[in-house]
């Protein structure tokens, strides 16, 4: 059992998020739509903590670079850090396929990612390395600049972990 959670370390701390929505109030609103593009393109740097299951809660850090590519895409650039270990890179791709619906891909995960838009939130889903499900939603804050990420990392239905991390757009 702990060999299993050792290896997912490096696929954990290379995701930004956390935890569910559910049971998160003042986070979920109708307002601000999240505006993937507004929240995405440009430069920002998140600060979150990271708590994998029977491990002490750790620090992650990422900075992040967005364009929109001309056929629409999205296209975000992350280094992530954690002290004491070696930095990595990933990068998000996503476009809208239906009004509020999104599809792409992380260069992280095993598999497509899906998403929609709900008001202030963007739900993500994909499949991790390792027989991994990720869920994460991200909430776009009032103040235009700010969004709050949650996410949660499951293994056979059971959560492993998560993170809770503040985004800050820095242009």
């Amino acid at each position: 059992m702990t060999r299993v959670y050792l290896s997912l370390l490096p696929v954990v701390i290379a995701l930004t998020g956390c935890v569910g929505a559910s049971g998160r109030p003042g986070l979920a609103s109708d307002a601000p739509t999240f505006d993937v593009a507004r929240a995405f393109v440009g430069a920002s740097a998140g600060e979150g903590r990271l708590k994998i299951a029977f491990r002490k809660t750790r620090p992650v850090h990422v900075q992040s670079t967005g364009h929109q590519a001309e056929d629409g895409t999205i296209v975000v650039d992350q280094i992530i850090t954690e002290p004491g270990r070696k930095a990595t890179t990933r990068q998000w791709r996503l476009r809208e396929v239906a009004p509020g619906r999104y599809a792409g891909s992380l260069s992280d995960a095993a598999g497509p990612v899906e998403g929609a838009v709900r008001g202030n939130c963007l739900e993500l889903r994909f499949r991790m390395k390792g027989d991994l499900t990720a869920h994460q939603w991200l909430f776009a804050m009032p103040d235009g600049r700010t969004v709050q990420n949650r996410m949660s990392i499951r293994k056979s239905g059971i959560l492993v972990a998560r993170l809770h991390e503040t985004i800050t757009r820095r242009d």
